[in-house]
């Protein structure tokens, strides 16, 4: 007699405040805190540019996420998408491929408070590094709710410090040609341009929530 598998389900924890502040912590972490600075130094003082033009091709592919999210809201989310739209071989590539690329976003965001935290407190960069993915691996294993609840307070720091950062510098706004551009030109618009898509990755992760949520096919999109 063959033996009935298991069925193992996630636990509906989440609600719309909870599965989006974790979507915008992502972007606030990557895109803000680690990778603003190497954008400004490609692009000069038009990074902003760099973030619209990021921001407008991010939002074509949120949208399509939106949408496939309410049909299929699986954790599995672009493998799940691409295999009922092509076939499960396909399917494993790109699932491979987004497994490979949050490696990378994790290295790098993980780096990225490393340099910091190294700057304040002279600690080596890869040990610092190395410590918060196990802090935060051990807390993903506590569970979704409270690792919902530490995405929710850091992305409420990381919101205050950029309000601060805002207060503090806009007595300077109007001093600062926006327009110019780095050595590169426009070139280097459209580099930092790519290097700044990688922030907006925050929504991608918020559908691998889909099985974590409460009503998903409503709350995710």
């Amino acid at each position: 007699m063959k033996k009935e598998l298991r069925q193992y389900h996630l636990k509906r924890e989440l609600g719309l405040v909870a599965a989006t502040l974790s979507g915008v912590g992502i972007i606030l972490g990557a895109g803000i805190y680690a990778l603003i600075g190497k954008a400004a130094g490609i692009a000069g003082n038009a990074v902003w540019i760099s973030f619209f033009f990021a921001a407008a091709v991010a939002a074509l592919t949120g949208l399509s996420y939106a949408e496939l999210s309410s049909m299929y809201p699986k954790a599995g989310a672009e493998y799940v998408y691409t295999e009922h739209a092509f076939n499960k071989k396909l399917a494993f590539i790109v699932g491979l491929l987004i497994i490979i690329s949050g490696i990378i976003g994790a290295a790098a965001v993980s780096l990225g408070f490393a340099g910091y935290f190294s700057a304040l407190f002279n600690t080596p960069l890869v040990p610092t590094a190395a410590v918060l993915i196990f802090l935060l691996s051990v807390v993903n294993y506590w569970g979704i709710k409270q690792s919902a609840r530490i995405a929710i307070l850091f992305t409420l720091i990381e919101s205050f410090g950029l309000i601060a950062i805002i207060f503090i510098g806009i007595p300077y706004f109007g001093k600062v040609d926006y327009f110019e551009f780095s050595p590169v030109g426009l070139g280097g618009v459209f580099s930092a341009a790519s290097l700044i898509f990688f922030a907006y990755l925050g929504f991608e992760e918020i559908v691998k929530l889909s099985e974590e949520t409460k009503n998903p096919t409503k709350t995710i999109p």
